[in-house]
């Protein structure tokens, strides 16, 4: 009897067929939900200040990038991400999910779109060769690239306010009358939490994990638990490289870096925190030269100064987008007092 045959013959006698597989994707794509903005006009961020002062706070939350001309620039999500969830510009495509609650930036390109949610997740869409692709890992998971990866451009969460005192130079987009600043949302959407899979039942859904990939290895840590002891670095290993994270909880950032310069010809960097350094923003120092840091990986005073560590691809997201798009994930369960033995 063929398999076919007996699956029928089963069901006539009123045994259930195979359940689907619980990692099937779930989808829903409504593109028309969020009208993405594309290459929005630029300014820097000091003239931006000075154009909305007193509507920009200190603490407005910004996505940063890092690397690039003008030493990288800052979206404030308040003017841009909350009502636009995807910019497509020269910069970068960026993008915002405050259901999954992250930030990432991908490649430039003014061809993407916000398309929807897959697995709880936000979608975007290439409209020029139809790709679809998920907006946390960067693959094309619909059309002729399915099964290809973007490749994430350095970025970090900020504030505002610490953000333009140490980065005064870098690039924003102008906050001119057409854009008006949007409350963060306090709620999670419908259409996202309808495509969400089973829970990963190691960590409650909604806790914030700092979720990191090398190679084929992937692993998360407990946000609360990495900013609880101030800054640092925490040094690990994944996937048989060696990876640096510097913790700053005064602007809630958690960033990952080789331990090494970027450039065609890198040199060893190892970097340490400074309980006492001369510039508070730039708290890291390395060993090699006495060279200081800043949570941007960008040296700022000392022989090295200019030159930037080599970024990993870090994210701080919600366990259950994590750990639905990295099933294998390993989880670092980051309470304080589990972390003392990380601190160099």
């Amino acid at each position: 009897m063929s398999a076919l045959t007996l699956a029928a013959a089963l069901a006539l006698l009123g045994f259930p067929g195979e359940p689907a597989s619980d990692a099937t994707p779930k989808t829903l794509y409504k593109p028309e939900m969020f009208q993405t903005l594309v290459n929005p006009d630029c300014s820097y961020c000091v003239d931006e200040n000075r154009r909305v002062a007193g509507a920009l706070r200190d603490d407005d939350r910004v996505l940063a990038w890092i690397r690039g001309d003008h030493d990288g620039g800052a979206i404030p999500y308040r003017w841009f991400l909350v009502p636009y969830r995807v910019i497509s510009d020269s910069y970068g495509v960026f993008v915002y999910d405050p259901d999954a609650d992250f930030v990432r930036g991908w490649p430039a390109s003014y061809d993407f779109r916000f398309h929807g949610w897959r697995n709880g997740v936000m979608a975007m869409k290439n409209v020029k060769d139809g790709n679809v692709y998920d907006c946390l890992t960067g693959e094309a998971v619909e059309g002729p690239a399915k099964g290809t990866f973007l490749k994430p451009l350095p970025t970090l969460e900020s504030n505002w306010g610490p953000w333009l005192k140490a980065h005064p130079k870098t690039v924003a987009y102008e906050m001119v009358s057409k854009f008006k600043p949007s409350p963060l949302p306090t709620h999670i959407l419908s259409e996202s939490k309808s495509t969400r899979p089973a829970p990963d039942p190691r960590l409650g859904a909604e806790v914030r994990v700092f979720g990191l990939t090398a190679g084929k290895s992937h692993k998360a840590w407990e946000l609360d638990g990495l900013l609880a002891r101030g800054r640092r670095v925490v040094a690990e290993t994944l996937g048989g490289h060696q990876v640096l994270i510097l913790v700053d909880p005064a602007v809630r950032s958690v960033v990952a870096f080789a331990p090494e310069t970027d450039g065609k010809s890198p040199s060893p960097a190892s970097i340490a925190f400074d309980p006492q350094p001369a510039d508070p923003a730039a708290p890291w120092r390395d060993r090699e030269t006495g060279s200081q840091w800043n949570i941007a990986g960008r040296a700022v005073a000392g022989p090295r100064k200019g030159q930037t560590l080599r970024w990993l691809p870090g994210v701080a997201v919600k366990w259950y987008a994590w750990a639905a798009e990295h099933p294998d994930t390993d989880l670092v369960k980051t309470k304080p007092e589990h972390a003392a033995n990380s601190d160099h």
